[in-house]
């Protein structure tokens, strides 16, 4: 049986699998498969397996169209999504609260600075082949975190605050500040929350001054607040 240049057998002890070619067909006189659709020649050298594969291949017709209908209902949720977001104007308020957020957002990259996971790849002398590795491995493990910021070329990226870094190493009190918020806060707020005066701490400090000095005053500081926000 000839093969199809882009498909090769998968003989096997118990199965062998194989496309199902014009030519194969013109030489079994059997019409050949339609265009549209994709035809196989499956060999099954057990009769057991021959029995379970009867029984099993129904099944897996059901599931895959379960399954395909529930990837084209997502697929169409996300694409409504997209168009209703593109057609709902914003009021006047929406407009002026987003400006304000846009600004605080502004001001904490500006005081603070930021950097990318390539650009702290960079700064460690990471030999990973995948320039984001180490600083995805550090968000996984909750030790930083990211958030949203438009590149110039207005692309949105992630890019990781530096107030969390020592010599762009994770400072080590963050990841105890983040596991204490867990998945209470969002990126940005969490980022407004280490940049805003807080009532907890002395004086109503910035948790973000108090991390090197004060750190367990701002994990209690965390603490209280993400107890507050569940509440």
């Amino acid at each position: 049986m000839s093969k199809s240049s882009s498909q090769a057998a998968l003989p096997g002890d118990v199965l062998s699998f194989q496309p199902w070619t014009p030519s194969a067909a013109q030489a079994r006189a059997e019409p050949a498969p339609e265009k549209s659709s994709h035809s196989y020649l499956l060999q099954v050298h057990s009769d057991a397996m021959s029995r379970v594969l009867e029984a099993v291949m129904p099944m897996l017709d059901r599931v895959l169209s379960q399954k395909t209908a529930e990837v084209r209902e997502q697929k169409l949720e996300e694409l409504v999504d997209f168009i209703a977001g593109q057609m709902v104007v914003p009021s006047r308020i929406d407009t002026k609260m987003a400006q304000r957020l846009a600004a605080r957002h502004a001001r904490v990259l500006n005081e603070f600075g930021f950097a990318t996971a390539e650009q702290l790849a960079d700064a460690n002398q990471s030999r990973a082949a995948n320039r984001s590795a180490l600083a995805d491995n550090w968000k996984k493990r909750r030790q930083v975190f990211a958030v949203r910021h438009r590149d110039e070329s207005g692309r949105p990226r992630e890019v990781f605050p530096l107030f969390q870094f020592e010599d762009h190493k994770p400072i080590k009190v963050v990841q105890s500040i983040l596991e204490a918020f867990g998945e209470h806060k969002a990126p940005w707020k969490l980022a407004l929350w280490f940049a805003s005066n807080n009532g907890w701490l002395p004086g109503q400090a910035r948790p973000v001054d108090l991390l090197e000095s004060a750190p367990d005053a701002v994990v209690q500081a965390a603490r209280r607040d993400a107890a507050g926000s569940a509440a």
